[in-house]
């Protein structure tokens, strides 16, 4: 079942088009920030990757996008 999410892009903590390089940054990102954070990719073009932190998600002051959630580090 896929879980979708809404962030504006200008948020992320990471981008990239390769999953692994934006896992790696996550990870690293996790273990200097200890949140939870949130890897996701376009909804509209599947492509790009991004993290973000989990926190982001609640701010509705944002124009926002639709992403499909890939991961949840926690």
């Amino acid at each position: 079942m896929s879980e979708k999410v809404f962030f504006n892009p200008g948020q992320a903590v990471a981008s990239s088009f390769d999953y692994h390089e934006a896992y790696v940054a996550a990870k690293i990102y996790r273990q200097k920030s200890n949140h939870e954070l949130l890897l996701v990719q376009e909804k509209n073009n599947g492509k790009s990757y991004f993290v973000f932190d989990a926190t982001a998600a609640n701010d509705d002051s944002q124009p926002t996008k639709n992403f499909q959630l890939v991961e949840r580090l926690k």
